[in-house]
């Protein structure tokens, strides 16, 4: 198991790495304030954040971060027992040659997953899940405080043959991203992304498995509060799986603050997330609880 984490930890750190290239963000941030007093300069396309601690909750922020998260859920329709996910994400900007659009960022996720108990003798299973890596191309617009981005959703089959924790199939679709700072103390907006599978994987062990056909939503909504606080909708997306027709729905919030480790600038958060959807035949979790610890990059 701890073999398996390392390995978790080298593999998403060496690949976020592989896909940042050239990193878009510059030496502007003053590390002698906190980070609710101290300006985010290093500017998407549209200007700078008022503060850091509003440039960490962005998504789309030109802000090099690695997110270290473990979401578990308590309890899951259609199977018994808790489940768990530990989760790494690096985000990293790049900044591209073009006056038109400037800046692309990065995201790149990889998990280690313990099933909840699957019926018929199954019971819970543990493994790598796939790996996505998103992009999102951000165009430089005329209006400032507001993004839009759009992009690629690359779901890599990481988990093997295990069809507990991954799917077995290479997927692809678009992304898509608007939010709005306009409002001070205020993010709001929209994240959507879309998966289909074109491909098994290479053990030629998966053609049995289900084709890979999803798109999912999820809204962007934050609010900032004095010292680094805020709060919002909790970021787990509603998704529907085309080849279930149903959704998987995520009602909840997030509270978190933004804050200094010494000098180091972090993000903690915690949310709980509910899902409404019990269909029968669908495993899907019921209660999910997440905690999170992101390092934040500024220069």
């Amino acid at each position: 198991m701890k073999n398996e984490m390392r390995k978790l930890l080298f593999t998403t750190v060496i690949l976020g790495l592989m896909s940042g290239g050239v990193l878009a963000h510059e030496q502007q941030y003053d590390n002698t304030k906190e980070p609710h007093e101290a300006p985010h300069k290093a500017a998407p396309p549209t200007g700078g954040h008022t503060s850091l601690a509003e440039a960490a909750t962005n998504p789309v922020a030109n802000l090099i971060q690695f997110q270290i998260q473990n979401n578990y859920n308590s309890s899951s329709y259609n199977a018994g027992g808790d489940s768990n996910a530990f989760i790494l994400q690096p985000v990293i900007p790049i900044k591209l040659p073009s006056e038109a659009v400037p800046l692309l960022v990065t995201r790149t996720t990889l998990s280690f997953i313990n099933t909840p108990d699957f019926d018929g003798g199954v019971g819970n299973k543990e493994g790598f899940g796939d790996l996505v890596a998103q992009g999102y191309f951000i165009p430089k617009l005329e209006t400032e405080k507001v993004m839009v981005g759009i992009g690629y959703n690359l779901t890599v089959p990481t988990a093997g043959s295990n069809e507990f924790t991954g799917s077995g199939k290479w997927s692809l679709g678009p992304t898509a991203l608007f939010i709005n700072m306009q409002t001070p103390t205020w993010q709001w907006g929209l994240v959507s992304y879309g998966s289909w599978s074109f491909a098994d994987n290479d053990t030629g062990q998966d053609t049995h498995r289900s084709h890979v056909s999803n798109i999912s939503v999820q809204p962007i909504l934050t609010k900032h509060f004095d010292g680094g606080w805020y709060a919002g909708v909790p970021d787990v997306p509603n998704t529907y799986d085309f080849n279930a027709n149903e959704w998987t729905t995520a009602l909840g919030a997030k509270v978190g603050r933004v804050t200094k480790f010494g000098s180091q600038p972090v993000n903690l958060f915690g949310q709980i997330v509910y899902n409404t959807n019990d269909d029968t035949d669908v495993v899907a979790p019921e209660w999910s609880y997440k905690v999170n610890l992101t390092y934040l990059f500024p220069g």
